[in-house]
């Protein structure tokens, strides 16, 4: 059985150039963090836009 629980912060553009440095920051960390508490049976990931959730979510 698969279980997607998804949680969302929303920018309105994922622009590199848009986003202040202390955002990338927390992306680059919430990155490593669900990279860290990741397991064979539970991946954590992100997704930045609905398409990729949505294709995460169908394989």
């Amino acid at each position: 059985m698969k279980h997607i629980y998804f949680v969302a912060e929303t920018k309105g553009s994922m622009s590199t150039m848009q986003l202040r440095m202390v955002e990338e920051a927390k992306i680059h960390c919430a990155r490593e963090h669900f990279k860290a508490i990741s397991t064979d049976s539970v991946v954590y990931d992100v997704a930045d836009s609905y398409a990729a959730l949505l294709s995460k979510v169908m394989s």
